[in-house]
């Protein structure tokens, strides 16, 4: 061998030696890079801002081990989320990873919206309980980060920003006080409103609007009540357009103590004493990603617990598709098991394909047990643990029977594991699986009785037995919201969808 061809071998030598102690660099770096994905997300499946940064901060310190994840110089959003979920959806079983927060600010600004009609000042009486301004505070202060970003309007027939900001605001002893003078408070332009809601809360904002929902006209003297609710769903129809595809809306019906004049739908100037307690409510506008942000993000967590606000009633949440994917599995063990099965292999954790189905020997059937985690949606437990607002689509008769919460004697060391992180147990009933088939299951999202209930036809009788709980005209307003939603949603709308493999 000459000396140039054992030089020329020397040099490839070398160069192989470098390229590979690059590429186990680079190896080295991209493991290390995927467990602290699988510490970050293996457990709540979800990236949220805190951990985004954390992801962030890895790759930059490591930019030139993981340069595919940047166009030139700057960090591809999109490259990262999409390397994740790919990551995660090799894994056994498969995880399906949600992303809240991410390439975004650290906190979400909040535009205010207050509604500052005759209606709306009597909520903040001096005589009242004070739970109307109470409950507005402390939903407030329960936001993260300062109040430098975020913005106070009052609205009537104008949108006019609050001149004295939004620590003020809070702190304010008399919110209508400090509010009069603003815009004309004979009627409400809801239409204008609800626009500003709709198309003006950005990428990284919420819209907040507090109002009794009354919809009112400049003309309302003397006009058929079935015309004025005519005329709210046309404006609602020429509102709420395909926008709500991107927005999701949730209404919080609340009870607060009302001291001063009610104004009726035929007499909007002339008020008639009233003392006692009145519904309004708290509607929250954000992109699907930021509502679903409210209650995935930690430090949205108590901002997003409406339910414990001071006259809280009820909530209903207007969406298009299904945002959430809540964990769930089939129990091995529980006493509501009837029949027999076993689990499909591959499936350490959650279980969702069963095979081996045999049907009990005494009743002919046989009934499954879900373990379902109903926490962390924006979703009343009364709606989402009622069976009738489920739908469960299968090839054989699968059939809901109940829903319960799950209690200690539920929880035994063998069925732990299955149980993660849920609250309730789904008791399925089955028929005839005489072949494998897919089995799903769907909460709908529908308009809840509650908006039915809480709307009046007539508002002229301030001692009507349920005028303390009613609303002038709620459900037509609402239902043109629900209309459009639904129109803007393919199929029938549903806030979260669960799949189950059975086979004979």
């Amino acid at each position: 061998m000459t000396n140039k061809i054992l030089h020329n071998m020397l040099h490839l030598c070398l160069a192989l030696s470098l390229v590979a102690a690059a590429v186990s660099c680079s190896n080295s770096a991209r493991n290390e890079f995927d467990r602290l994905l699988v510490t970050l997300a293996a457990d709540d499946a979800t990236i949220d801002h805190a951990d985004w940064e954390k992801i962030v901060s890895y790759i930059d310190d490591n930019k030139a081990k993981l340069s595919d994840f940047y166009d030139g110089d700057t960090l591809s959003v999109e490259k990262v989320k999409t390397y994740i979920s790919k990551m995660f959806d090799k894994r056994r079983p498969p995880l399906h990873i949600e992303f809240t927060g991410i390439g975004q600010a650290e906190h979400m600004a909040i535009n205010m919206y207050l509604e500052r009609s005759g209606s709306m000042t009597p909520y903040d009486a001096p005589q009242g309980d004070g739970t109307f301004k109470s409950a507005i505070v402390r939903m407030l202060n329960n936001l993260p980060g300062s109040n430098d970003d975020n913005k106070i309007f009052v609205v009537n027939s104008t949108i006019t920003s609050y001149p004295e900001g939004f620590a003020s605001f809070i702190s304010d002893n008399n919110i209508f006080e400090a509010t009069k003078g603003l815009g004309d408070p004979s009627y409400t332009d809801f239409g204008a409103i609800f626009e500003t809601l709709l198309n003006k809360t950005g990428d990284n904002e919420l819209g907040i609007l507090v109002t009794d929902m009354i919809y009112s006209t400049k003309k309302m003297i003397g006009t058929n009540p079935t015309k004025v609710f005519t005329e709210a769903q046309g404006m609602i129809n020429s509102v709420f357009k395909d926008v709500v595809k991107k927005k999701s809306m949730l209404i919080i019906k609340m009870r607060g103590s009302y001291n001063g004049p009610y104004y009726t739908f035929c007499s909007p100037n002339a008020g008639s004493t009233y003392n006692g307690h009145r519904p309004y409510y708290i509607i929250v506008v954000g992109n699907n990603d930021n509502i679903a942000r409210l209650t995935k993000d930690p430090e949205y967590g108590s901002f997003a617990k409406f339910e414990s606000l001071p006259g809280y009633q009820a909530m209903y949440m207007f969406n298009t598709s299904d945002e959430y994917r809540p964990y769930y599995s089939l129990l091995l063990r529980n006493t509501n098991i009837r029949g027999r099965f076993q689990p499909e292999h591959g499936q350490p954790k959650a279980i969702t394909r069963i095979k081996g189905m045999k049907a009990d020997s005494n009743s002919g059937d046989m009934r499954m047990v879900l373990a379902v985690d109903l926490n962390g949606m924006l979703i009343a437990k009364d709606y989402a643990t009622d069976i009738s607002n489920y739908r469960v689509i299968a090839d054989s008769p699968v059939k809901l029977l109940k829903i319960m919460p799950i209690n200690k004697e539920d929880i035994t060391p063998a069925e732990k594991k299955y149980i993660g992180s849920a609250t309730h147990l789904f008791v399925l009933e089955a028929k005839d699986i005489s072949h494998k088939q897919e089995v799903e299951i769907r909460l709908q999202n529908r308009l809840p009785a509650w908006v039915a209930e809480s709307s009046s036809d007539d508002d002229r009788d301030t001692d009507a037995p349920r005028f303390a709980d009613t609303t002038f005209g709620l459900r037509y307003l609402l239902q043109g919201i629900y209309d459009s939603y639904e129109r803007n949603s393919n199929g029938e709308p549903y806030y979260f969808s669960m799949k189950l493999s059975f086979d004979d």
